[in-house]
């Protein structure tokens, strides 16, 4: 039998037995509505209130920082573009497409351009002060890791977020924001999402306020599951307490991959001096379209992908690279691997191995 190998955790991650196993146990335990008056409702919300002080213990080693539960990251997005708090303001070209189509369906927007390598041309923004500013820690094509510091000193924000969904679990959080975004299925959780707000925030009260009225009065935002959440905690605990250990396989696998690739003329497509994260391995191919060279891998049961999940069936060329000057023929070329708690270092001759067979065939 073909040994899978599974290098898009970017977009959702492999859920290790054990964390099913819990899903499993605690659906049994958490299954009645947590926002009823009865006795099973209580201890739902008990549990969830202090699941939220582990998640924040996990996070950032203090447990007191409120946290709105949500079904996925772009849900969150939703609920804090839509604050009315927020009617201005500032991101760049290179953040993840759903916070950008939240911020411009819902706030008055400015976009920053990008260049290469990751780049933000922040010129615009200087001297002005918006409502949010919002960035990235980790580009969800590329891995590339801005100087979120610079970022945000850049600019006068009254509230500053920052999309940790391609970081949680993995490094340690920036702590330059007043919010928070992460997703379960990026670090092992079967789903989930969680935003942390500063404890002593501008914001905070008010944007709690406006959850609970996003989730109650105008249904924006669906019922917490309970048993999800408290998985999702499990899970984010057990992926910081492996940090280390799995930071260090991921750079050997990484390694291995950009090294082999070289012989087929294939180069990472951020130079080497840009810090990235190793979760993320962005190649840029010689000639061949990525997307067919994703469909050949999958059939050979390596499975990758041709950019970030939400624009991966759009038939458009990266928006990273496009949004960093990219012409569409060469953005077209952009080949993301990556890797999670799941993956070993010797998947690296798995793929590569493959990967030749498909370049020979193309």
């Amino acid at each position: 039998m073909t040994r899978t190998v599974y290098f898009d955790h970017a977009a959702s991650s492999v859920p290790s037995d054990k964390i099913l196993q819990d899903l499993s146990s605690l659906l049994k335990h958490y299954y009645a509505n947590s926002e009823a008056v009865h006795q099973m409702a209580y201890r739902s919300r008990e549990a969830l209130k202090k699941a939220g002080q582990r998640l924040s213990l996990a996070l950032s080693g203090r447990d007191d920082h409120p946290v709105i539960w949500g079904e996925s990251a772009t849900g969150l997005f939703r609920v804090i573009s839509s604050f009315p708090g927020f009617e201005t303001s500032c991101t760049t070209a290179l953040e993840h497409p759903a916070l950008l189509a939240n911020l411009q369906n819902h706030t008055s927007a400015d976009i920053a351009g990008a260049a290469f390598p990751g780049r933000f041309r922040l010129e615009a923004f200087r001297g002005k002060t918006y409502d949010l500013s919002c960035c990235h820690q980790v580009q969800s094509e590329l891995g590339s890791m801005p100087d979120t510091g610079e970022f945000f000193s850049s600019i006068t924000p009254r509230c500053r977020m920052l999309d940790a969904v391609q970081a949680a679990g993995k490094m340690p959080l920036d702590k330059n924001a007043d919010i928070w975004i992460i997703s379960g299925v990026k670090f092992g959780a079967p789903g989930g999402a969680a935003m942390l707000l500063a404890p002593d925030g501008r914001f905070t009260d008010k944007l709690l306020a406006h959850a609970h009225w996003c989730r109650n009065q105008n249904y924006s935002v669906s019922r917490v599951n309970v048993p999800m959440m408290l998985t999702m905690t499990g899970a984010l605990e057990n992926a910081v307490d492996m940090m280390s250990e799995n930071r260090k396989k991921i750079i050997q696998l990484n390694s291995a991959i950009r090294d082999g690739v070289r012989k087929f003329g294939i180069e990472p497509t951020l130079p080497e001096n840009v810090p990235v994260s190793p979760y993320i391995l962005n190649l840029l191919l010689p000639d061949q379209e990525s997307a067919i060279i994703v469909r050949a891998l999958g059939e050979m049961g390596i499975f990758t992908a041709s950019g970030s999940a939400c624009s991966a069936e759009s038939g458009h060329p990266s928006p990273a690279l496009t949004a960093m000057g990219f012409k569409p023929q060469k953005a077209y070329r952009a080949l993301r691997l990556s890797f999670g708690a799941s993956n070993e270092p010797e998947e690296a001759g798995i793929f590569l191995k493959g990967l030749e067979n498909v370049l020979k065939n193309y």
